[in-house]
């Protein structure tokens, strides 16, 4: 026996430790896109993140060469190798879903603001098609071309065993490459159509019944764009593998036989780990960066540290309490004059809107009002409305001289006096 095979290799130790990390850094933008519903989003990070724990198990089970005392992997096994060949098909579905739905986003031919029920029952059967249909399709016929229960890799682990024949090709190998293709058709179109619309596209964002802002659009787009750049290419290399390969004839009968059915090959790798292992690796940490640092994800985290942090559960975002903050923070609460603005700004309890230069004129102009007209000491009620432009949302009871007011268009949201 080979002394250096009980050895551990970096591979050996950098394998599980990025796997793991990788797994840490995409559970929030899971739980981000759970909670607003993004089925494909989810469906890619959850494939993700499973496939990375598959690698993180099986290099701490497999971490050396010596075969002899190797665990024969019953069950986990099994187990794995049906997860490893779904999620092939399933991260590749979810990038086509992903594409898809980005561009009937920019579909303005075809787009209706109310989809009618059969609508959103057609776009539930291509989501349930394109991200679960895939995978469960794959992980039953792969029966038909499996010659054994699984093989073992050392550092990798589990593997998916295949006969090398044509129907292995057709049903099983070919569909992660049509699917990845299929994402790019539809990231064609997305370009086609952001540059087409390219002057009106935060409009056509924001008349749409998504909830994509134009930050988060080209966030989900980039990262899907990077995502099949990526992953297109290591299933092509796969195809071309398996296909390269002399292909032997098909015989149902040499392939379910029970003598060969209980082979497991134990392969060791030389502190090698296969390419399509460090796959969901890149994949993970492409989403943490995309998903995980963006302005969504930084409010959620400062969520979770408030929560986890002691003594905070009755406090605001800067450790003040929340009464006071309250207090010290509501300007429709306050006496409405300008020394409660230049008191919360100095308490940097504001908003960059409250210091807007509309803002501030409103105040001085209410104050020189009351100067003027000497009722100082006379209840008021102050009316917000909105902008000039859309006048006709105004409280009807700002009438004459008071509508007057509203036209000025230097004022971006003037106020309207209304005396008790």
């Amino acid at each position: 026996m080979d002394p250096m095979a009980d050895s551990l290799t970096p591979a050996s130790i950098a394998f599980p430790t990025l796997a793991f990390i990788a797994i840490l850094l995409d559970i929030p933008s899971l739980v981000w896109h759970a909670k607003n519903r993004n089925v494909a989003a989810c469906n890619l990070i959850s494939w993700t993140i499973l496939v990375n724990l598959c690698n993180f198990v099986n290099a701490l089970i497999w971490p050396t060469d010596n075969v002899s005392t190797w665990f024969t992997g019953y069950v986990l096994c099994d187990i794995e190798a049906k997860i490893l060949l779904a999620a092939t098909v399933g991260i590749s579905g979810s990038l086509a879903c992903i594409m898809r739905a980005l561009a009937k986003v920019l579909d303005t031919e075809n787009s209706v603001m109310i989809p009618t029920k059969k609508q959103r029952c057609q776009e539930l059967a291509i989501t349930a098609l394109l991200c679960f249909g895939t995978p469960v399709y794959i992980v039953l016929i792969h029966y038909v071309v499996q010659p054994s229960r699984y093989n073992i890799l050392a550092i990798a682990g589990c593997t998916t065993s295949l006969d090398n024949s044509w129907p292995a090709l057709v049903l099983v190998v070919i569909w992660s490459p049509v699917l990845c293709l299929a994402a790019v058709y539809y990231a064609t179109v997305v370009l086609f159509r952001m540059r087409k619309y390219r002057r009106d596209f935060s409009s056509i964002l924001s008349a749409s019944n998504s909830n994509l802002t134009e930050s988060r659009f080209l966030r989900v787009f980039l990262l899907s764009f990077l995502l099949i750049l990526v992953f297109l290419p290591s299933q092509l290399y796969e195809l071309y593998r398996n296909a390269s390969h002399p292909l032997l004839p098909y015989s149902w009968n040499l392939i379910h036989a029970p003598s060969t059915w209980m082979n497991i090959i134990m392969v060791p790798q030389h502190g090698v780990v296969p390419l399509d292992r460090w796959m969901p690796i890149i994949l993970g940490i492409l989403i943490f960066v995309f998903f995980g640092m963006g302005s969504d994800a930084t409010r959620m985290y400062r969520k979770w540290w408030l929560k986890l942090r002691p003594g905070t559960s009755s406090s605001g975002p800067y450790g003040q309490p929340a009464a006071s903050r309250m207090q010290s923070s509501n300007f429709d609460q306050d006496n409405g004059s300008l020394a409660s603005l230049l008191s919360t700004f100095c308490r940097k309890r504001f908003s960059w809107r409250q210091l807007s230069i509309s803002h501030i004129s409103n105040r001085i102009r209410e104050d020189v009002s009351r100067t003027r007209s000497g009722v100082d000491d006379e209840p008021h009620q102050y009316v917000s409305i909105n902008h000039p432009r859309d006048r006709r949302q105004a409280s009807p009871t700002c009438t004459g001289a008071k509508q007057a007011v509203m036209a000025q268009e230097t004022l971006a949201t003037p106020l309207c006096l209304i005396t008790s």
